[in-house]
């Protein structure tokens, strides 16, 4: 979990110096790694599964570190 997490910071970073848009890069970002889920995940069930798991994670995170 903690090497994908932090490449994601890493190629968030990446575009940061760049100057592309949050927008289209967070978009860009997102769809190249759910198109990797799903193609690498043995069923589509549990791509979805992973991808649910990592909103959670991802909600979870922001909630307790961002917000306070």
């Amino acid at each position: 979990f903690n090497i994908g997490y932090n490449a994601g910071l890493d190629a968030l970073e990446q575009l940061d110096k760049k100057g592309v848009g949050e927008r289209d890069a967070l978009a860009g970002l997102l769809s190249a790694i759910t198109h990797a889920t799903y193609a690498m995940a043995p069923t589509e069930e549990q791509a979805e599964e992973l991808i649910t798991w990592a909103q959670y994670e991802a909600l979870y995170n922001w909630t307790e570190k961002e917000k306070g």
